[in-house]
Parts: C-alpha cells; structure tokens; sequence
C-alpha cells in the first residue's frame, strides 16, 4: 500500500534522530527527566524569535497541547473554530465541557478575520487556527493573525494557533507568530515533530507561550507524557540542518511537479499549498472522494476523503506529497479510476 493520506514527510525521520535512539536506548530502565530543562532551551534556540526556555513546555505530541489548553478553561465557554480545520479543536472543546462555534472559510480557505471576530461573544474563551491551514495549506499572513491576536487580547481570549505544518513553508519563519508570545500573554503556539521531521511515533510537540501561560498548564500538565527517547531523538533532529534543507528542498520540487501532474488531469482543481500535502476538488459530480477513496485502495493507494471535514463536502480529497516515483503511481490510478467512471 502506497500511504498518501497521512500527511508525514515520506522522507522519514532524520538519520541522526534515528541513531540517537539506537545509542540511547538502554535508558528506557530508567524514568525520563520530567522537566527536561535542557531541551526547552535547544527547541527555544531551535524556534528563534526571541523565544526562551521559560516559554517553552512540553507535550506528547501537539495532541496533548491542544487539549491541554482547551482543559485550562472554564466549563461552559464556547470557542470559535474556523471550518474546515483539524477535528481534533472540536473533540478537546467537548471533552472540557465547552460549545465549539464553527466559522466557513471563504471557498480559497483565506483566513476571514472579520468573520471570525463577529463569531465572537462575550462567553467565547478560545479561538483555533492552523497556520498553514489544514486541510487546504494555505500560509496565513502574520498580519492577519497579529489582528486576530490584539482583538483577542483585548477580550480575555486566548488565541491557540497550530504551527504544525510551518517547517515545510518557504516563508514559515516570517509568518510564525512565536516571536509574539511573551508581548502577548493570550497567544498560544504549538508544533510537533510528527509531519516535518517524519517521527508520529516518538509523540513529541511542544508549546510556546508567555512564562505566565506556561506556568499556569505545567499546573495541570500530565506527568511523565515525554519519554526519554524522544528527549535524544528531538534533539539530534532539531540540528540536523542538512536533514532539514534537504526536506524543504525536495518537498518544494515534488510538491510543485504533482500538483501540476493533478491539474492537467481533467475534473480537478488543485489548491495552492505550502505544506507537503495537496487539497483537491471533484469538479466532475460522477465520483465522490469517498467512492474515489475506496476505488484508489483496491489499487494499492490511501488517500484522504475530506467529506469528514466541517465545512468540506464529498467532492474535496487530500493527498500527501511523496517521491516523483510513487507521485507518478498516484496520478496514473487517479486517471484510470476518473476515466472509468466519466
């Protein structure tokens, strides 16, 4: 089976990631270090910006963060979540006793931020966005967000902004918001090394906020989330610098060819993306993405059906960018199974 529905660099980890847990794997005797100190320097180094260890905290994997500060609120709050988005936003909402507001995303997913302001009420706590967007990869401005960020200061309201797929943005670094934590004690920014740096299985994300912020969740933080693999692991990949470039190299180069290969296929409409995944549309009504899903598994292919997303119907699909090889398979059976059902 050919794996183009889990947006993971088909790259895989780095080699130095993987070499630091063969070295180091005799300390799983032993308990981790619960505050690893030394490694929220290397991420606040890694992050730039002006960002420090003492705005950093820990998380197994940016799932644990995303409840973790949905769980910091008051029952009863309600949080806007602009659709269609990860699910993930909504399940931590229910799970804490709140009530999610959705927000339709304009057709090219452009973040609408008057939009989303008057989604607001005086009960809302907690606004989502991910930055690139997911499922579309559309790059949000820092302005947009900068916006979006005062507005919620303002009103008591916390603005968690997703950053999960910033690594592969060309211009990631001018439109992340970790600079703005410590100016800005509402803004909560989360990333993880499971989609750029190929390693979903370590379960590592971490957060970046004011110190008061991170005061406040290591409070309520789960003990003992990080393992003491993922410590070693994190920390050679973080460094790898020739792991990173050559992934936003070849990511940048495939990325482009397929999303050509797709667009000169009759029927789709390929959205622009900054992530290593692709956004298409069914423009053709005779195949659904989950018919289409089903049929493309019988050849050996996973893609993603977005029909399950808010805000996204049975025509929309998603598909991973992989090496130029396997890319070809994907388009090959895109054509054949299309052509059978026209």
């Amino acid at each position: 089976m050919l794996e183009f529905s889990g947006p993971i660099n088909f790259l895989g980890p780095s080699p130095k990631a993987v070499e630091a847990i063969k070295e180091h794997a005799k300390l799983i005797r032993f308990y981790p270090d619960p505050n690893p100190v030394e490694l929220r320097t290397e991420i606040a180094r890694y992050v730039g910006h002006g960002v420090e260890e003492s705005n950093i905290i820990l998380g197994n994997g940016s799932i644990e963060l995303i409840y973790m500060i949905t769980d910091a609120l008051t029952s009863g709050f309600k949080a806007v979540i602009p659709v269609p988005s990860f699910t993930e936003y909504e399940k931590a909402v229910l799970r804490a006793g709140g009530e999610p507001i959705f927000v339709q995303l304009p057709e090219n997913f452009a973040l609408d931020t008057e939009s989303v302001k008057k989604a607001v009420t005086a009960d809302n706590r907690i606004i989502y966005i991910c930055n690139p967007h997911s499922p579309s990869g559309t790059l949000y401005s820092k302005e947009a967000l900068l916006d979006l960020v005062e507005f919620c200061h303002k009103r008591n309201i916390i603005l968690s902004i997703d950053e999960n797929y910033i690594e592969f943005a060309e211009k990631g670094q001018d439109a992340t918001m970790a600079g703005y934590v410590r100016q800005y004690v509402n803004l909560f920014v989360i990333r993880s090394v499971t989609k750029f740096y190929g390693m979903p299985g370590i379960r590592f994300g971490y957060g970046i906020a004011s110190e008061d912020l991170v005061d406040m969740l290591q409070s309520i933080r789960q003990p003992w989330s990080i393992n003491s693999l993922a410590f070693y692991a994190v920390s050679a990949a973080l460094k790898d610098t020739e792991f990173i470039e050559n992934t936003r190299r070849t990511i940048a180069r495939e990325r482009a060819q397929l999303a050509k290969m797709l667009s000169e296929i009759g029927g789709l409409q390929v959205f622009p993306s900054e992530t290593n995944f692709l956004l298409v549309k069914i423009i053709d009504k005779k195949i659904t993405s989950t018919a289409l899903k089903e049929q493309m598994a019988k050849e050996g292919i996973l893609i993603r059906d977005c029909s399950t997303f808010i805000g996204l119907g049975d025509s929309y699909f998603r598909v991973t960018v992989r090496s130029a090889e396997e890319n070809l398979k994907l388009i090959n059976a895109l054509k054949s199974i299309l052509k059978r059902n026209a």
